[in-house]
């Protein structure tokens, strides 16, 4: 038998009390956008603070509400954690900072109606980003977002140019179509159906609003994950037959369905 290793870019997140304040700062990066942490790699470092083992019980019990899966702790020893927990890690180094994708500008307004109902205040333009250690609570440079067009029906809006790396468009009311290509990177997140005319590369969440009835559409599927009203699958996990096709995915009876479009 043989083993080999593998390397991956885990986020590492920085609990820092008081801890309410700090939940807050996750839930803005969920609301700004909520597939950030669907299936990435989580460490949660609590190096030098002696945190006692029941309250570190508490914040892996509200990352686990906000379905944050953490696989691993770095500051504990073994010894220390109770049965369940994920198992203590040491060592790594830093690596570059995650970046968090903003929503693009045209749809912020729908994105600061969404945190006024949470008091939780307003979408900044700028990029915010997750460093190695955790949220930064600093804006970084601005970046140009794509250009959208209001339809006929205001809960749909159309992007009239492709999607880049790190853009995130976020339109919470209905459908969003891109004229366009999605990079690796970038996100469309929609309360209705998403519609790519282009390469689907990044991330493609619809139904965010809780429509069971909404549908993805791409005229290239090469996507890194796709969800429909919260059910999710990332790439590892599409038909191999599907991959580089136009493709409609609908979700049926609690599954994701995959069709090739003629």
């Amino acid at each position: 038998m043989k083993f080999k290793g593998k390397s991956f870019i885990a986020i590492v997140l920085s609990p820092e009390p008081p801890f309410e304040d700090w939940f807050r700062e996750i839930d803005r990066i969920i609301l700004r956008s909520p597939g950030f942490f669907i299936d990435r790699p989580i460490v949660l470092d609590v190096r030098g603070s002696k945190i006692p083992i029941e309250d570190l019980e508490k914040l892996l019990a509200g990352l686990s509400e906000r379905s944050i899966r953490v696989m691993g702790i770095d500051g504990v020893a073994g010894t220390r954690l109770k049965p369940g927990m994920p198992p203590s890690f040491s060592g790594g180094r830093l690596a570059s900072e995650v970046e968090v994708p903003t929503p693009s500008k045209e749809t912020s307004k729908s994105n600061e109606g969404a945190e006024a109902k949470q008091s939780e205040g307003t979408t900044s333009s700028k990029k915010k980003k997750t460093s190695a250690n955790g949220p930064s609570a600093n804006g970084a440079s601005e970046e140009t977002a794509p250009q959208a067009e209001a339809l006929d029906n205001e809960a749909s809006i159309v992007i009239t140019e492709p999607v880049r790396s790190g853009q995130s468009i976020l339109h919470p009311d209905g459908d969003v179509t891109v004229i366009g290509s999605v990079s690796s990177g970038a996100e469309i997140i929609a309360g209705g159906s998403i519609h790519v005319y282009g390469a689907l590369r990044g991330r493609a969440l619809a139904g965010v609003a809780g429509k069971d009835d909404a549908r993805i559409f791409c005229s290239r599927l090469d996507a890194e994950l796709v969800s429909i009203n919260g059910l999710y699958k990332v790439a590892d996990d599409f038909d191999r037959s599907l991959r580089n096709a136009p493709t409609q995915i609908r979700f049926e009876n609690e599954t994701l369905v995959f069709e090739e479009l003629n």
